[in-house]
């Protein structure tokens, strides 16, 4: 039995410690997945909550870890990538809810016609699917820059500047269609 098996056991079996040394393990790579994702927009408390917070899922969940997967750092990677994610989410869902509290001072019309172009503008950027949608939000809504995101996401540089011109001509022709559509 290797080590890695006995550590997933002493995890699932919630023995003394194991959190621990979990945490001591892979404080460090938990991290470093946690800030590619979120730490361009959040700030560094943020990104030590979501690194908590996989921890966390990680000793709630450890009776359904897979001893014969034996691998707890890809299941710590995929976490974070999904606690990151889902914090992003919350962020975002909190903006929306606090733009539509607080007036910007201008007429209730164009307050209201703003909102509608924002909303169809992303329902347009959702419809390119993955990994184009993320890489337009993170590029033209959280104005990261296109270094990070080839190293957050693992795609080159190169590609990622091709998705997002071919993802801009895609939503010019979709707002197009939907113009001829509506008319």
């Amino acid at each position: 039995m290797t080590e890695e098996e006995k550590f997933l056991i002493s995890l699932k079996r919630r023995r003394r410690g194991s959190l621990e040394r979990a945490i001591d393990l892979y404080t460090p790579y938990v991290t470093v997945v946690v800030y590619n994702v979120i730490g361009a927009v959040m700030s560094k408390e943020d990104v030590e909550e979501v690194v908590s917070d996989v921890f966390i899922s990680l000793w709630k969940n450890a009776g359904n870890l897979d001893i014969q997967k034996g691998c707890i750092r890809t299941y710590l990677g995929a976490a974070a990538r999904n606690c990151a994610k889902n914090k992003l989410r919350q962020v975002r869902a909190y903006e929306e809810l606090d733009e539509n509290i607080v007036s910007d001072g201008a007429e209730p019309y164009e307050s209201i016609e703003a909102k509608e172009q924002r909303r169809l503008l992303l329902e347009l950027i959702n419809e390119l699917g993955e990994p184009d949608s993320e890489i337009f939000l993170r590029y033209y809504y959280y104005d990261e820059r296109i270094s990070r995101i080839s190293a957050a996401m693992g795609i080159g540089s190169s590609t990622i500047k091709t998705k997002l011109s071919r993802g801009r001509k895609k939503i010019k022709e979709m707002l197009i269609k939907r113009r001829y559509c509506n008319e």
